[in-house]
């Protein structure tokens, strides 16, 4: 099991009882999971490009308050090394939540993804973005 430490380790792991699949019409949260989607997007296309540094573009506060850009970097590095190259990511549910263990209360999207890496053909990556300022930002990274 890979796991950043990118913030407290009970909202690391935290399994939100989640939806099936993408978010549902009548989901009044749809727009913001889908928005929350697109900023997972771009932080892992970087992660998958091995451009670590420039990932922390899209971390948020809890993440930002624990490490800088370089710390960011390491850890995140160390999380996929062993991974290999992307081969397939399908995201398998979302949801919408204002309250996870270990976090201030707020407005929070878990996203967990099927993951095909080189290395590791069977993985589930889950990230968890905070909205703050107007954006929606990495708050969380696990690999299992």
């Amino acid at each position: 099991m890979l796991a950043a430490i990118l913030i407290p380790a009970p909202l690391l792991a935290q399994q939100a009882p989640p939806p099936t699949g993408a978010p549902q019409a009548d989901d009044p949260h749809a727009a913001d999971e889908l928005t929350a989607q697109r900023q997972a997007l771009g932080f892992l296309g970087y992660l998958d490009q091995g451009r670590y540094a420039d990932s922390y573009a899209y971390t948020g506060m809890l993440i930002r308050a624990q490490l800088d850009r370089d710390a960011f970097s390491t850890q995140i590095q160390k999380t996929r090394v062993d991974t290999g190259a992307l081969r397939s990511r399908e995201l398998v549910d979302s949801a919408y939540t204002t309250t996870l263990p270990g976090a201030p209360e707020g407005q929070y999207v878990v996203l967990h993804y099927h993951t095909s890496f080189a290395n590791r053909q069977d993985t589930l990556e889950t990230l968890t973005l905070a909205f703050a300022k107007g954006y929606w930002r990495i708050s969380g990274y696990y690999i299992k």
